[in-house]
């Protein structure tokens, strides 16, 4: 009897501290995101370089998983959500025209620090790169 509560001990213990690191992945993200704005230093479309569409454009991300878009007469609303375990952030601008809707998509996350996420997609058979760096 005494083994088996130590077993179950055990399995809750385990499950407890998986469920603590996923949470603390998360707040990462979320902290790493939203704790400044950002900037598209560059997207390539293909083999098309439009990074200068998005040169009036500054993002801020939200904890509660919206994000804005902002030049200096416009703002851009939509949502995002981080996902630390697959590595990719999802954006949807529902009201959006280009560029910002270029950013709907799901993101695969290929290098990041604290100050800037280099992503890439592919749509309809073209792969998108994105390099965001914070102000």
């Amino acid at each position: 009897m005494r083994k088996l509560y130590w077993m179950i001990l055990a399995c809750v213990l385990v499950i407890s501290c998986k469920k603590a690191i996923e949470e603390k992945k998360e707040d990462i993200v979320l902290d790493a995101m939203t704790n400044g704005q950002w900037y598209v230093f560059s997207f390539k479309n293909g083999d098309t370089d439009i990074t200068n569409d998005f040169a009036p454009y500054t993002f801020q991300f939200y904890r509660d998983g919206k994000v804005s878009g902002f030049t200096s007469s416009t703002e851009e609303k939509g949502t995002w959500a981080g996902d630390p375990n697959a590595m990719t952030i999802t954006s949807n601008f529902p009201t959006a025209a280009d560029p910002v809707k270029m950013l709907n998509a799901v993101w695969k996350i290929t290098n990041n620090s604290w100050d800037y996420v280099i992503a890439e997609n592919s749509a309809a058979g073209v792969t998108r790169l994105l390099h965001l760096k914070k102000k």
